[in-house]
């Protein structure tokens, strides 16, 4: 039998956001990329952001009520791999707290790689601050982030073979792509809220990657030695 357990803005937002994160840190030391890197940090950012809304409004399954994160859980678990599936159709405990470390690391990286081109000369967006540090500190600040985020996102790819290997009729794998896995279990269910929020939850955030790659300032090396040239050959004609 099969069971519908991943709605489809679910799914969505997976998708999106592994191709933003893995698009911008492929791109994040290239400085002629660096308007891309900050429009999907802002798409991150805001994707997580309504993320954490559809945690409190969304089908079950999506709810953080549905993510199975105590002390005595995770103990039942790690002791009981092997009947996880019964009990926990969507994600198991340990998935469950990967799944909420993942999303807040990537909202402390976004926010973190705003705070960078805040404190400098151009802001971020109009926003501008000086927060007693430079912008290095922030750039190591938001370095040490992302690598945590890859450390969860290595551990959640890992779960997922693990169940795959536990419950290889459980269809874990593909289910991020069907919504669908094999097994009994409530369905999950989208009312006219959740099928009416993601145009807010996908259309902003898209907006605001539009808008930044667009509007936003990032000066560059290059810009910088050019106005540098300038500026001393306008004090040699002086």
């Amino acid at each position: 039998m099969r069971t519908y357990i991943w709605t489809i803005p679910t799914r969505l937002f997976h998708w999106l956001l592994a191709v933003a994160f893995t698009v911008g840190y492929l791109l994040g030391g290239e400085e002629e990329y660096l308007s891309l890197h900050a429009a999907l940090g802002s798409l991150i950012g805001g994707l997580i952001i309504f993320r954490i809304i559809q945690g409190f409004t969304g089908p079950k399954y999506a709810r953080f009520s549905d993510f199975p994160v105590s002390i005595k859980s995770l103990l039942s678990f790690a002791g009981n791999m092997k009947q996880s599936k019964a009990i926990h159709p969507g994600h198991n405990p340990l998935a469950a707290l990967i799944m909420l470390g993942i999303m807040i690391t990537a909202l402390l990286s976004a926010m973190s790689g705003m705070m960078i081109f805040a404190a400098g000369e151009t802001g971020f967006l109009g926003f501008r601050f000086n927060p007693g540090v430079n912008q290095e500190s922030f750039e190591g600040v938001h370095e040490v982030i992302v690598n945590i985020f890859l450390v969860l996102v290595g551990i959640h790819l890992t779960g997922i073979l693990a169940d795959t290997l536990f419950h290889p009729a459980n269809g874990t794998i593909f289910s991020i792509f069907s919504g669908y896995k094999k097994l009994v279990a409530p369905e999950a269910k989208l009312n006219v809220f959740n099928k009416t929020f993601p145009l807010f939850w996908f259309g902003l955030p898209l907006l605001l990657f539009i808008y930044v790659l667009r509007f936003q300032p990032l000066p560059t090396p290059e810009k910088e030695g050019l106005n540098t040239e300038q500026t001393d050959t306008d004090k040699d004609e002086d």
